[in-house]
């Protein structure tokens, strides 16, 4: 049966991007469809996947799928009469989503919002859809704390209704803002976005991560999180020490291989210590301020960096502006901050 996952509105290409990224990961092969904020695809593990995820909202079941065009309804209350009725004939929820045992609530999503779908009732749509799911069912109605919560999304040319099988962890990245760990700097990436840039490095489990401008250690708990190994450098010592004291707040030190204050430039001899020639991934986001380091250096940095990553392993850092490295540019993002700062999201592989 076919998944279908909510993307987040926050960036136009980043959430579909890390979609793809975390299928790639769970070895999916399949289609991936995408209409607006939502992607379908055949059967994937979307627990896991939405679990990881830094702009995935939800992940859906799909039960049934119908599609419209506006030119075929005088107004939107017929089209809404289709709809249900069509659903009625057709649908079939599987008793091992909803049974008599469970019970469930509907809720509509408007993920595309033109002056035709606006008008569209959600109230009535629900009202109706759960009318008819009670009766197929028998399960019970619970608007309050249903154990199914029926997910019935609105696009531009089609309705889908679907179970929600996971809702993105939004409590977890309010709780882990930066300023609210134990060491803090400003200028920290926010969590959800550390988290996108480690999954569109595809990290595994047992990976081994480097960050050689750790800073106060945002990428390196993200990694950590999802059980990867972890080192990191900072040039400052007190941001070395800072990315202790966060992963130990985060119980990941048994995740980390080596923490230490070094030059970037000389990351090499970090390797070499621990014994370790390439790693699997390097996430980073290298300062770039008037009173950091010499630009310049930084971009050079970056260019030897590469050769330090597995055939087949992924680079991806923030910059400013683009950096043109000699590996296979995947895709590169910008995130506005503010008018005088725009993060260029690099996404390299190692040929």
């Amino acid at each position: 049966m076919r998944r279908g996952y909510v993307l987040s509105g926050e960036h136009e290409e980043i959430p579909i991007e890390e979609l793809k990224a975390l299928l790639e990961i769970y070895n999916y092969k399949g289609k991936i469809e995408k209409v607006g904020r939502y992607a379908i695809t055949e059967n994937t593990p979307s627990k896991k996947i939405v679990s990881r995820g830094g702009y995935i909202d939800e992940g859906h079941k799909i039960v049934f799928e119908f599609k419209f065009s506006e030119k075929e309804y005088e107004d939107e209350n017929k089209l809404i009469d289709k709809f249900i009725s069509i659903f009625e004939e057709n649908v079939e929820i599987p008793s091992e989503d909803l049974n008599s045992s469970k019970s469930f609530a509907v809720r509509v999503l408007k993920l595309h919002k033109d002056e035709f779908t606006k008008k569209l009732n959600s109230l009535k749509i629900e009202r109706e859809i759960g009318g008819i799911i009670k009766t197929k069912t028998n399960a019970k109605v619970n608007l309050e704390n249903p154990d199914v919560l029926i997910r019935v999304v609105i696009l531009k040319d089609r309705f889908f209704v679907s179970t929600i099988l996971a809702k993105r962890d939004r409590e977890y990245f309010q709780k882990n803002r930066p300023h609210l760990r134990k060491y803090f700097h400003p200028g920290c990436m926010l969590p959800k976005l550390a988290r996108a840039m480690v999954n569109l490095a595809r990290v595994k489990e047992n990976d081994v991560i480097l960050d050689p401008f750790c800073g106060t250690g945002g990428f390196l708990i993200e990694a950590g999180l999802i059980g990867a190994k972890l080192i990191g450098c900072d040039i400052d010592w007190r941001m070395a020490s800072g990315t202790k004291i966060n992963l130990e707040e985060y119980n990941l030190l048994d995740k980390i291989i080596k923490i230490e204050r070094l030059d970037a430039k000389h990351v090499d001899k970090l390797l070499k210590n621990v014994g370790i020639e390439n790693v699997d991934a390097i996430i980073t986001d290298p300062p770039y301020g008037i009173s950091t380091a010499k630009k310049g250096e930084i971009e050079e940095i970056l260019k030897i960096l590469p050769n330090f990553i597995k055939k087949g392993g992924y680079f991806v850092f923030a910059y400013p502006k683009k950096v043109d490295l000699d590996m296979e540019l995947k895709g590169i993002y910008k995130v506005y901050i503010h008018k005088k700062l725009i993060r260029h999201i690099h996404v390299y592989k190692k040929p």
